[in-house]
């Protein structure tokens, strides 16, 4: 009996375990696009996503952004302007949640929550700093998978934001120019460098 309870102890999953599987999934990850909803307050935006380690690219209607690891590129379509930035760590959680997953264990302690919905797991990451600007993260992930499928963000102050990420396609060889913005694109946008 003994020998069998400490088979199904080592056989849990715990929740540091699935988020450094996840990480390891996101960083590691050759190439990876998504699809994703980003839901605040009575707003909601639809959006594609691709990543590849560090690197990243968000397209919505109203916005992209491209990060290449140093240099962090947005678009406003309201302003047709560009602003280009060297971001802090937060400033890349901000524009794309799956890096919170990527660096939780240097920023955030995990827990599993409590009551746990059938067919997933949701982790509860807490951070170890109030400096983070965050409350909580919950992290859901579904059973067997490794990508979260749902982030709800809660700040210190302001808006709960939701992101809902569906369509996740690993493995793919994406281009380091998948994640430099395009100037070519935007010949007359105008670029505000804040580096």
């Amino acid at each position: 009996m003994i020998l069998g309870a400490s088979a199904a102890a080592s056989a849990a999953e715990t929740a540091d375990g699935m988020l450094r599987k996840a990480a390891t999934s996101i960083s590691g990850s050759s190439g990876l696009t998504a699809s994703f909803t980003l839901d605040y307050g009575s707003q909601k935006v639809s959006g594609t996503m691709k990543a590849a380690g560090r690197k990243f690219a968000l397209q919505t209607s109203s916005s992209s952004t491209w990060y290449d690891g140093k240099n962090m590129w947005t678009y406003n379509a309201k302003n047709a302007e560009t602003t280009l930035m060297n971001p802090t760590a937060q400033e890349v959680a901000e524009a794309n949640p799956l890096s919170i997953v990527n660096s939780y264990s240097s920023n955030f302690t995990a827990a599993f929550a409590k009551g746990q919905a059938k067919g997933s797991k949701t982790i509860i990451l807490t951070p170890k700093s109030k400096q983070m600007g965050y409350k909580s993260v919950h992290v859901t992930i579904p059973d067997g998978a490794v990508y979260p499928s749902k982030l709800v963000i809660v700040p210190i102050s302001g808006q709960k934001v939701t992101v809902t990420i569906s369509q996740v396609k690993s493995g793919q060889k994406l281009p380091d120019s998948s994640f430099v913005y395009p100037k070519s694109k935007y010949p007359k946008v105008e670029i505000v460098d804040l580096r």
